[in-house]
């Protein structure tokens, strides 16, 4: 699936959209996130695909965050102690 023209940028679309997850999480090297920020800027549906995937981890990650009530922890806490000793 081509989403904008090839000849943007040294890395296809496809290419951009494997990649994207590991380019959000900074965990590509230098050059391929290079690549990819060039691709990003002249391609807008990589670019809207990109930001969208970003604010999605970004509302999951504030929207989804819960704590586990007090006396629950220390329940599990209690529980792995004991287990531990075992």
């Amino acid at each position: 699936m081509s989403l904008g023209s090839e000849a943007l940028s040294e890395i296809s679309c496809d290419e951009v959209l494997a990649e994207i997850e590991h380019f959000l999480h900074g965990e590509l090297d230098s050059s391929k996130a290079a690549h990819l920020a060039v691709h990003l800027a002249e391609c807008g549906p990589c670019l809207e695909r990109a930001e969208f995937t970003r604010t999605l981890k970004m509302v999951i990650r504030t929207k989804c965050r819960s704590e586990a009530p007090e006396h629950l922890s220390v329940r599990i806490q209690e529980a792995l102690r004991r287990e531990s000793f075992h």
